[in-house]
């Protein structure tokens, strides 16, 4: 059975995994602090730019550090024994409502954006309305499996999440000098990119979530 899985998406775990293991272990510190974007409420234009930058941000990294075959065989491996403990949590109930839920996430995704039914074609770029629609089927999306899931298995899958996310930064290459200096470039040209986007009273917010994950000199 394929489904997603709540809270998060497999294929942004492990881009967030490679993000993370490209700028080292020192968020490993600041586990208590708060996501970048915490308690600050977005409009659907701010969302819909904010995907688009993170979304070039996640290209500009994977053209700088492409990975081999070998290592996304792996991370797909990892992925699928993923997907297989969070089964054996659910009840066949949960099962056939997660199956619905996932037919009707898929058609609302095609009916937002077509190109998805031509597998061979990556070469299209989402538009910021459609990027909007798809946040918020999958917001509603989340909610609803949410519904499905016992605490103590949305505990257990967080768990899982966490597992499967040193594993695959266990299987990342290192970085040269050189591929460091030019992840660090792009995530500059990120933040001032976020920074268009916010207003000065996010801003603040922002800076704030920001400075609890600097270290101390």
């Amino acid at each position: 059975m394929k489904f997603k899985t709540p809270l998060i998406f497999l294929g942004a775990i492990a881009l967030a995994s490679i993000t993370l293991a490209f700028r080292g272990q020192a968020e490993e510190e600041y586990i208590d602090c708060p996501d970048e974007l915490d308690g600050i409420e977005l409009s659907d234009s701010q969302t819909a730019q904010l995907w688009q930058l993170e979304a070039e941000l996640h290209e500009t990294i994977d053209n700088i550090m492409p990975l081999s075959a070998e290592t996304e065989a792996t991370i797909e491996q990892l992925e699928e024994n993923f997907e297989s403990q969070i089964e054996t949590l659910l009840s066949p109930q949960q099962k056939q409502q997660i199956e619905q839920l996932d037919s009707w996430i898929e058609e609302q995704e095609i009916a937002i954006v077509p190109e998805f039914l031509e597998e061979d074609d990556d070469d299209f770029s989402l538009s910021p309305d459609q990027e909007e629609k798809l946040e918020a089927v999958e917001e509603e999306y989340e909610e609803r499996i949410q519904a499905i899931l016992t605490p103590e298995q949305q505990q257990q899958i967080e768990s899982f999440e966490d597992q499967l996310d040193e594993a695959i930064e266990a299987e990342l290459p290192e970085p040269t000098v050189e591929q460091e200096e030019r992840i660090e470039t792009a995530e500059v040209v990120f933040e001032q990119g976020v920074m268009q986007i916010l207003t000065p009273e996010q801003l603040q917010q922002w800076q704030l979530n920001l400075a609890c994950e600097m270290p101390e000199d």
